[in-house]
């Protein structure tokens, strides 16, 4: 009798474990990759560009955004670790808000010469300036940039190539983001090497 309560009260106890460590996967899951697979906003330049551009063809390679959560969650959990790299890594994810990136594989892009976007200059009527553009005979880059209470919070990077479009957008306090980056110099090299 006594061993058969024992049983059954190990087998509660193990079940009950098992479902807290199921939950708090899942929760942790949906904390760190909540919208992961899709980002409208990406997906609408993509479309744009080829409405700019008659006969621009690009087939969708991957999106995915990542969102707060998951950058909290490791930039925590990265402070816990006792390695001075992966803890200034913590430290600079806590600047980044959420990334999205869209990466399309061209189809066809028939265009010569200057390129230039009509959608960049509706990013302006939103307050996105442009950074700067590098044009080459393969490729063209735009980082257009926006700006809230005098600080730089978001960030646009758009790649275009007979290959490739490649969208990438952060949001965050990249100022802060940047000043720890120069203020970390000797790390930032090592870490990009």
């Amino acid at each position: 009798m006594f061993s058969e309560s024992f049983q059954l009260h190990m087998l509660v106890k193990t079940t009950t474990s098992r479902l807290f460590l199921l939950l708090s996967i899942l929760l942790l899951s949906v904390l760190i990759f909540s919208g992961c697979m899709y980002s409208r906003e990406i997906s609408h330049i993509r479309r744009d560009i080829e409405r700019e551009f008659p006969g621009a063809e690009f087939e969708k390679e991957f999106v995915i955004s990542i969102g707060p959560g998951f950058f909290d969650t490791v930039g925590w959990l990265a402070k816990l670790v006792d390695d001075d790299d992966v803890h200034r890594m913590g430290d600079y994810l806590n600047e980044i808000r959420r990334v999205k990136v869209g990466v399309y594989r061209t189809e066809q892009l028939p265009f010569e010469g200057d390129l230039e976007l009509e959608s960049l200059q509706r990013f302006s009527e939103n307050g996105w300036e442009l950074a700067v553009k590098v044009q080459d005979e393969q490729e063209i880059v735009w980082v257009l940039y926006r700006e809230w209470y005098d600080e730089v919070r978001d960030m646009f990077i758009l790649v275009l190539d007979d290959e490739d479009l490649i969208i990438v957008r952060i949001e965050g306090y990249l100022n802060r983001l940047l000043q720890k980056i120069v203020e970390d110099e000797t790390y930032a090299t090592r870490l990009l090497d």
